[in-house]
């Protein structure tokens, strides 16, 4: 059963062979069915399983069973009450240990952004290099003065190029 459109099939087969699907997925059902031997298999053993189980009755209900259900039930949300009032901050935990989590997941997404921003590829040929060289150089730039920028730059202007690329 590799295949998804078995896979498919069986996962609705149920609803199929109780006529609970839309007219359209039955119909796209029953032309899987048609073609496929193993869904037509499974599908049948489903209904020899419905109908033997069909044959058996249902064990009795022992007397005050909905009696004891509805105490069970009626006890459960008196002894969720008296916890509640036995830990009147549990809530206020909750909410600080949510807080918490998605903190320290914006923080891991943060450091995991900034390590892969981090990996920029080297430049490669000599253009890219001397570009990068000079790049570096103006973006410490802004801590000079006008007069002292002009002249670094026409010293990088007027420098002779690298040998060996290099």
């Amino acid at each position: 059963m590799s295949d998804p459109a078995c896979h498919w099939v069986r996962s609705v087969l149920a609803a199929y062979l109780d006529g609970e699907l839309k007219p359209s997925t039955a119909a796209a059902v029953r032309k899987h069915l048609e073609g496929c031997r193993e869904c037509r298999n499974h599908a049948r053993m489903l209904t020899e399983t419905w109908d033997v189980l069909d044959e058996v009755s249902a064990p009795p209900v022992r007397g005050g069973f909905t009696q004891r259900m509805m105490a069970r039930i009626v006890e459960e949300k008196e002894l969720d009450a008296f916890e509640a009032r036995l830990n009147p901050n549990r809530r206020l935990r909750q909410v600080m240990t949510a807080v918490s989590g998605l903190a320290a997941g914006l923080v891991l997404g943060l450091v995991i952004w900034a390590w892969t921003t981090s990996l920029a590829e080297p430049p490669r040929s000599p253009i890219e290099q001397e570009v990068s060289r000079s790049m570096a150089f103006l973006e410490d730039s802004d801590l000079m003065d006008e007069v002292a920028l002009i002249e670094a730059m026409d010293e990088v202007a007027h420098r002779p190029p690298a040998q060996g690329g290099t």
